[in-house]
């Protein structure tokens, strides 16, 4: 490119000469700046692949359309910025690759009606659900209140992701059963509260099931399970009866 700018110069020097210094300065400068030498500065042009500076703010309108429009290969940020400051009234489709729906609040919960009696199978049938969820990791509580008039006990759970966690028990008129679960579950996942019994006259009343995501990502993660462990020179004690299960 030098060589370039030194043959105009050479070629019209006979013109140059007959000029004054003022001009001569200007005609190289501009000659310079057509090569391309200078980077754009305020006030002149944007130089695509040069470092262009301002001391002036930048506005770019488009009337018809989308005033600017960024493409990158894949695996590169179309934009980068030089600091972590705020910028006003920026809106984004994803955070941290997660959309918008994915970050937003969302849960389920479902309850019998208010004084409800619902007589009680020796099968396992809901008695609340969430409805469809979206998917992600849950934090799931649901309780009941289970009338065995003193008979045989009687249990409710609540299961998924080959989870599942038992509430009720006991030979009492009224036991109230609570369970608590974990879960990572796909879309559309219905989580329910279901309640069984094993005698005559046994009913439910209030049940109720919360689940709240508390991961938003599509994927979730699994939950951490604490595996059983034998703890040596325990008193031996009679087994625990468990609670129905489901035929």
């Amino acid at each position: 490119m030098a060589h370039v700018v030194t043959g105009v110069l050479r070629r019209g020097g006979r013109a140059l000469r007959s000029v004054g210094p003022a001009t001569v300065a200007v005609t190289v400068a501009l000659i310079i700046g057509a090569a391309g030498f200078a980077d754009a500065a305020t006030g002149g042009n944007f130089l695509v692949g040069k470092t262009n500076t301002d001391n002036a703010t930048t506005i770019l309108r488009d009337t018809t359309g989308i005033p600017l429009a960024l493409s990158a290969p894949a695996g590169k940020s179309p934009l980068s910025v030089t600091n972590s400051t705020q910028v006003n009234r920026l809106n984004a489709q994803y955070v941290g690759g997660d959309s918008a729906s994915q970050l937003q609040s969302t849960g389920g919960a479902g309850s019998t009606a208010a004084e409800a009696d619902i007589p009680l199978t020796e099968a396992y049938e809901p008695m609340a659900s969430t409805g469809p969820l979206p998917a992600g990791t849950y934090y799931v509580s649901a309780t009941a209140l289970l009338s065995t008039n003193g008979d045989e006990p009687a249990y409710c759970e609540i299961g998924a992701a080959g989870v599942t966690n038992y509430g009720g028990g006991a030979n009492a008129i009224d036991v109230q059963a609570a369970e608590t679960l974990v879960a990572t579950v796909p879309a559309g996942t219905v989580l329910s509260e279901s309640c069984a019994g094993d005698g005559i006259g046994q009913y439910a009343y209030n049940a109720a099931i919360t689940a709240i995501r508390i991961n938003s990502n599509s994927v979730g993660t699994t939950p951490t399970t604490r595996r059983n462990r034998i703890v040596p020179f325990l008193p031996k004690r009679a087994p625990v009866i468990g609670p129905l299960r489901a035929s």
